[in-house]
């Protein structure tokens, strides 16, 4: 996905959800039982985790299609959600959980028709969204009452019409992550990869702009963790969950770092690189301009942490997360992989020009 088809999904205005509700409770530590819908791909097998260190009885329902040799000792539920109600028929009329995560669906009709038929028999429903659902990012510090995608098509619009729906069944018992990037074990994307491929490959590496525009992201074991502990607490309200930004130079730094490469960055100004025809935050991802779409990689996430949400250091999660892009199956990733990055070949090219461009003192 894009930016642009992430930022800008049919300009329809969009109306604005109401601040989150927020209730503290009293600290749980019974165990209690947790259906989990997904919980083998990334995040989920990060929640799974969680649940189960914290002493939980987790039931994973899914269509048993991506990693179903993961949790051997765990029950497990097959169904298909894109089959409506009848592909949830596993989940049975009588059984009752404490809590539901909601892991993956952008796609309201999904979370909907979950959503409904476990109204009745679960006392929490928590469901994973995404800072997509903002209409806009043009100031810095988006928080949690930001105007919405809701009548909006695409990625972000559906997020936010789900959001509606579990909190319309599910008042004052509900919770929502609104996350940003997450990163970390498990990670099936190319925007984190390229950069850690690109150190591990090459000698010099192409670092965007002057290094101070921000980037944003977050811990997948951190996002699972304080998903399970609003489920176990009945945590209700709605919550960005992303870590503080960082500058681009530090992200770049640090990336270095856990590839324990000796690359040397060359930063090349983004009017240079815009004459290219190089695109930000596609060609060269998690990069966006400061002064373009200043909130994006600026997400205010005071009320989570507020009510305890922690994050990680950034090094520890890009070290976590080479560790496991060095799995065979991503050693020879070739780039742009999934519409992320730029090829090698592009790559030397574009330093090649920058360098004669010095040279001629343009």
């Amino acid at each position: 996905m894009d930016r642009r088809s992430f930022l800008h999904s049919a300009a329809l205005s969009a109306i604005a959800l109401s601040a989150p509700v927020v209730a503290r409770s009293a600290k749980t530590t019974a165990s209690q039982k947790i259906l989990v819908l997904g919980g083998t791909n990334f995040l989920g097998p990060a929640i799974v985790e969680a649940a189960l260190s914290g002493g939980h009885e987790v039931t994973l329902f899914n269509r048993g299609v991506t990693r179903p040799q993961l949790f051997p000792g765990t029950e497990k539920l097959r169904g298909d959600r894109r089959n409506g109600v009848h592909g949830l028929s596993a989940l049975g009329r009588g059984r009752t959980w404490d809590a539901v995560i909601d892991v993956w669906p952008a796609d309201t009709s999904m979370v909907e028709a979950s959503a409904k038929l476990l109204a009745e028999r679960a006392e929490y429903y928590f469901f994973v969204s995404s800072i997509a659902v903002y209409r806009s990012f043009a100031r810095p510090w988006v928080d949690e009452s930001a105007e919405l995608r809701l009548r909006e098509s695409g990625y972000g619009g559906e997020k936010a019409r789900a959001e509606r729906i579990v909190s319309t069944l599910y008042p004052e018992r509900h919770g929502v992550a609104r996350c940003p990037s997450i990163f970390g074990p498990r990670d099936p994307g190319s925007s984190l990869h390229y950069w850690l491929r690109n150190f591990y490959r090459n000698d010099e590496v192409l670092a965007p702009g002057a290094g101070d525009d921000p980037v944003q992201f977050v811990d997948v074991r951190d996002v699972a963790r304080w998903i399970v502990d609003s489920a176990v607490q009945k945590r209700a309200g709605i919550y960005n969950t992303a870590a503080p930004p960082i500058r681009f130079a530090d992200f770049l730094n640090m990336s270095r770092i856990a590839t324990e490469s000796d690359a040397k960055l060359v930063w090349v100004p983004k009017d240079f690189l815009y004459s290219q025809d190089v695109e930000a935050f596609t060609q060269l991802p998690m990069w966006i301009p400061v002064n373009e779409d200043p909130g994006f990689f600026q997400i205010s996430a005071k009320l989570a942490h507020d009510e305890g949400f922690e994050t990680r250091p950034p090094q520890r999660t890009l070290t976590a997360a080479w560790r496991w892009y060095q799995s065979a199956f991503f050693d020879d990733t070739i780039f742009p992989h999934n519409g992320w990055g730029m090829s090698n070949e592009m790559q030397v090219q574009l330093l090649s020009s920058w360098h004669d461009t010095q040279k001629r003192g343009d």
